[in-house]
This record gives C-alpha cells, structure tokens and sequence, in this order.
C-alpha cells in the first residue's frame, strides 16, 4: 500500500506556487521570443511587410553609376545604324573583337574600328554607357548573350563593349537574322535597378534633360525655316564613357589581329 502524502507546510505550498508561476513566466517568454525571430525573419526575407514605416523601408532605389540599369519599359530596340559603339578586347585572345565588331556590323551596325583593353575583365561581356544610351546598349546586348549593361557617368549616348575572358564568340548569320526579324520590346534583367523619372524623361528626349529640350523647343527653329543642324557621326566613343572613367587603366588601340 502505497504511503499518503504529507501535508505541505504554509511555506512549501507558497514555494511551489511560486515554482510554477516561474515555469509559466518562462514558457511564456520563450515562445514570445520564437514568434518575434520568426516574424523578424519574414520580414527581412521580404515575406512579410512591414507594419510600420512602410515608406521608408521600401523606399525605391534608382540605378546610378556602376549599376545595372534597367531599359524603360515596353520599349523596342533602335535603328542599329544609329547607335554609336566600340568593342574592346579585354582578354589576350587575339581577333574577338574584331569578329565581334563584324557581327554587329552584319547586324546593321557602323561600329568603330575594334580595340584592346589592357585590364583584363574576369566576366562575359560588359557594356558600358550613360543614361542617354541606356537603350542603346540594351540594343547591342541582344548580341551578346549573358552580357551586362553597366551605367556610367557619361553625357553621351556611345556604347563601349567589354569582351571579357568567359566571352565565346561571335553569333552565326542565322543568330542574327532571328534576333534582326524579333519584334519583341526589350528585355530587362532579373537583377536590375529602375530608371529615376529624370533619367526616363531624357531618354525621352532624346538624351536631353527636359530644361534643354524646352529651350530648344523655344528657340523656333524649325528645318522648314532654313536652319541647318549637324549630326555627329563619328564613331568613336567619348572617353568618358570607357571603362576608364571607371578606374580602369587607358584604353590601348587595336592590336586585336584585324
């Protein structure tokens, strides 16, 4: 037969409770704590909003120099002839860039003569511009598959491709062709950052801000009224916009094996 129990004392019992109201505080804090790592960790991932604050940690970033910018939407390639761009062999393979400048000259390009690049680019292919040749550059990288579009802080619209060492080559006549017959509007990469509303409105105008497009606007000239205009084809690409304006070494001329 199994022995009763015996009665606690008055401070037993209170020490007992006193043990379970603290297994109860623990408990308690502890799940508090899962469910506030939890819902922490949602938030960062991005899952979960944030409840608070809402302007400020969604505020949006805009492509500057260095980033990858993205191609205003809905928006079609350009006239390849009208795109002012240079290829440079970063590599110490001989004659890419001059089979890479005659693929986009098959493509309807008048690309200038091609060149080497004395820092060598560990990637496929970078092209580099401004804001004002945004979409020409997304126009180019359609040639160059797995390339990347890098802003720079150039005024112009000239576009410098990078041959870098994991580049295999240049597109075949029927590669061209089906990208040439393709009416698809560009496409923007998975990692890329928007355009600011400025940025948008001088690619609109043609590379332009909007303060000297309106200027222009005003002055009244119009082909009809005699004034004659200059358009620039030279093609080579202003300094700014190679990658020395990154910090790179200077660009070398052609020693490509043309």
């Amino acid at each position: 037969m199994s022995q009763p129990h015996p009665a606690l004392s008055p401070r037993q019992r209170f020490l007992q409770e006193r043990q379970r109201r603290q297994n109860v505080t623990f408990a308690v804090t502890i799940v508090v704590m899962l469910v506030l790592a939890l819902l922490s960790a949602l938030i960062l991932t991005g899952i979960v909003p944030v409840p608070f604050g809402n302007s400020f940690s969604k505020a949006e970033k805009f492509a500057t120099s260095g980033k990858v910018p993205c191609p205003p939407e809905e928006i079609l390639p350009v006239d390849p002839a009208s795109v002012k761009v240079q290829v440079l062999n970063t590599t110490s393979r001989q004659g890419i860039a001059s089979e890479a400048t005659e693929m986009l000259t098959a493509a309807g390009f008048a690309p200038a003569e091609p060149g080497n690049y004395s820092t060598e680019y560990a990637g496929t292919v970078e092209i580099d511009t401004g804001i004002a040749g945004v979409v020409d550059a997304y126009t180019v990288a359609r040639f160059f598959p797995n390339s990347k579009v890098i802003l720079t802080d150039a005024t112009d619209k000239s576009v410098t491709v990078l041959l870098g060492t994991l580049y295999d080559g240049a597109l075949n006549a029927d590669e061209i062709q089906q990208i040439l017959n393709s009416t698809d509007a560009l496409i923007a990469p998975a990692q890329c950052l928007p355009l600011s509303d400025d940025d948008l409105e001088r690619i609109a105008n043609g590379g332009h801000s909007g303060a000297q497009s309106g200027q222009s606007g005003q002055s009244g000239e119009t082909p009809e009224s005699g004034a004659s205009s200059t358009v620039d084809v030279a093609p080579v690409p202003d300094e700014s916009n190679t990658p020395s304006a990154l910090g790179h070494a200077t660009q070398e001329q052609d020693v490509d094996g043309q």
